[in-house]
């Protein structure tokens, strides 16, 4: 399997490995069986840690596992199409999920209740986590467990050391606080550029498809004090001033720099792959990305891992306070048409027991945090000093104050995600010359629009 390829399969646990996306139609299931649908990593330790788990189990349970890895993207195509005529997989572990597909899926009554799954382990979750998978149905008018937590991520910095030793600056000299940190590369591009050096300072994935260029705006969002947008009684605040100030100026302060030739122009088409590939191939100082798999994918060349690649995290905000880390939680659900709920069941509840899972995030080398708070406590690994990423990656989302995503509270806001309507609005500045303040206007008026739809 290729590093960067997000477009390979792999047929069940017991089956050959086969290229393409398509997904033959299933026939009559055998009793007792499962089928698994997962979402595939970005290198190839993650996909066989979860080949290797789903072989064990079914070994143990004696139950015959038919486990495909497909894409992000895909997984929720697929079983969006599949909800729609009645053929849906038992499990389905989908990374972008729990922005993009479940709260909505809850909201219609197409997802079993997980809450007895959930539960044997409930205490062992963070708040988030079980925030993020307490969602509203709209059939049954009740809040439930429509998710199981699995694994988390806040937005991280990846930064090249050699790229910042070559004009002068030490890691050291990297500012703390919000404008201050992104500025500084627009300054390490200058001094590049002066060297006869074509490198761009910063890797904003600006695109509006996938997930990239929505984590990054709306850890801005954040940063820039609109995490009130959506309140917990799910009602939309998006007029408020202070949330409509965060939102024009986090669009300002993604754009300007775009505007100005310090992102590649090629960043209004990345996929979120493309910053990683970017960064790999050095045409850029740093890049904004949801995990730490740009260091993890690195991680059997030591020089690059250990001394070259730096990981950073949510910048203090600009009155130099701590900022929260908006933490994604992607669940693993079984759809409702699952045919054997009870294996579905059985096999999730084996999955989160923490001594699993925790050997499972391991194995794909911590891209992802633990959702339980015992495991980095228990586990030396997570915390290990000399490791330069992990650390940083479980200080922003395990130690430090984090906060859900907002689909949690209404999953209007996961049609807001699914539009990329603030990528979009993005898009209205650097492409259509709207004003920042004009295309948070333009985003405002659609968003209540959707939230038009989704009234208890």
């Amino acid at each position: 399997m290729k590093r960067i390829s997000r477009r390979l399969v792999l047929g069940g646990v017991g089956a050959a490995v086969a290229l393409g996306t398509g997904l033959k139609p299933r026939g009559a299931r055998a009793a007792g069986e499962l089928t698994v649908w997962w979402t595939q990593g970005f290198y190839k330790a993650e996909n066989d840690a979860v080949i290797a788990w789903m072989a064990d189990w079914e070994k143990r349970n004696n139950t015959k596992v038919n486990l495909t890895i497909m894409n992000g993207p895909d997984v929720i195509t697929k079983l969006i199409a599949g909800m729609q005529v009645g053929d849906v997989p038992d499990v389905v572990h989908t990374v972008t999920g729990d922005r993009f597909l479940v709260p909505r899926a809850a909201w219609n009554d197409q997802l079993e209740d997980v809450s007895d799954v959930v539960d044997s382990q409930k205490a062992e979750f963070t708040e988030t986590a079980l925030i993020s998978a307490r969602l509203y149905n709209a059939k049954q008018k009740k809040y439930s467990i429509y998710g199981v937590p699995t694994k988390g991520s806040s937005l991280m910095n990846s930064v090249w050391l050699p790229l910042l030793e070559e004009v002068g600056f030490a890691a050291t000299d990297m500012p703390g606080t919000q404008d201050k940190f992104y500025d500084f590369f627009q300054t390490v591009q200058d001094k590049l550029r002066s060297k006869g050096k074509r490198i761009f300072g910063l890797g904003y994935s600006m695109a509006a498809k996938e997930a990239d260029a929505g984590n990054l705006f709306h850890q801005f969002l954040v940063s820039y004090g609109g995490v009130g947008i959506v309140t917990p009684d799910g009602k939309l605040n998006i007029d408020d001033p202070a949330v409509r100030q965060a939102a024009t100026t986090s669009l300002e302060r993604l754009t300007t720099p775009f505007k100005k030739g310090y992102v590649p122009p090629g960043a209004i088409n990345w996929g979120d792959v493309d910053n990683n590939n970017a960064f790999f191939a050095r045409q850029i100082v740093m890049t904004p990305n949801a995990t730490i798999s740009i260091a993890a994918a690195q991680m059997d060349k030591p020089d690059l891992y250990y001394k070259e690649i730096l990981t950073r995290g949510v910048p203090l905000g600009n009155d130099g306070k701590p900022v929260a880390s908006l933490l994604a939680i992607s669940p693993t659900i079984i759809p409702k048409g699952s045919k054997n709920v009870d294996g579905a069941k059985a096999l999730l509840r084996d999955f989160i027991q923490p001594a699993n899972i925790n050997a499972y995030l391991k194995e794909t080398r911590a891209r992802y945090l633990p959702v339980m708070a015992s495991i980095v406590k228990n586990d030396p690994y997570w915390t290990d000093p000399k490791d330069p990423h992990r650390q940083v990656a479980v200080d922003m989302g395990l130690i430090k104050p984090t906060v859900p995503w907002w689909m949690s509270y209404n999953p209007a806001y996961s049609a807001v995600l699914s539009e990329q309507i603030w990528p979009q609005a993005e898009a209205n500045i650097t492409q259509r010359n709207m004003t920042p303040e004009q295309a948070t206007e333009d985003a405002a008026k659609r968003i209540k629009q959707l939230f038009e739809q989704y009234q208890k």
